[in-house]
């Protein structure tokens, strides 16, 4: 009985808390690890046969649109955590063109491209394919676009560089791939 009792307390914290966490939005200093590294084995590949299990279309955001990102570098993440660059990007022309004009970069930077816009399967593997060899994703959840809202990223296409900060002009003289962290 007694043991019961306590797995009920155990149970009701865990909704509580879980229903409390679902009303805040993410700080950007805690130190959370990006699944990135879980992601990229997913899609890779453009002659995959559809997207992977889970993902639904329409992807839609209602945090994150498409646009120009004012400062220069946002700090997102812990850059000790960083393991990777990350793209975001969606299906809208000026994804498209900004995937285009920075792909060359992307691939040496060995970047993992996440979609958080598509209209369909099909626009997805569009820009999969313009991705070339860049492993992509479709971000189906909300973990990472409440975390870029929550720093005040709201647009897209950006980049999230080793150094956790998002910019969407990316040729900037030492920002290289083994140069994790800005001095």
């Amino acid at each position: 009985m007694r043991r019961n009792l306590v797995l009920a307390l155990c149970a009701a914290t865990v909704l509580i808390s879980s229903q409390s966490n679902a009303q805040t939005v993410p700080i950007t200093t805690d130190d959370s690890v990006p699944a990135v590294s879980y992601y990229s084995a997913l899609i890779s590949g453009v002659d995959q046969p559809g997207v992977g299990a889970g993902a639904q279309f329409p992807l839609t955001s209602t945090l994150l649109q498409p646009g120009v990102l004012k400062p220069s570098a946002v700090p997102v993440f812990n850059p000790k955590w960083m393991t990777q660059t990350l793209a975001i990007v969606g299906d809208d022309k000026g994804s498209k063109e900004w995937l285009k004009l920075h792909l060359e970069r992307l691939l040496s930077l060995q970047a993992t491209v996440i979609v958080v816009s598509a209209a369909s399967e099909k626009r997805f593997k569009d820009i999969q394919r313009q991705a070339n060899a860049l492993p992509i994703v479709p971000d189906s959840g909300h973990w990472l676009q409440n975390r870029l809202a929550a720093a005040r990223v709201t647009v897209y296409p950006v980049l999230i560089g080793l150094d956790g900060k998002a910019r969407q002009i990316i040729f900037s003289e030492g920002f290289e791939r083994g140069d994790a962290h800005e001095k």
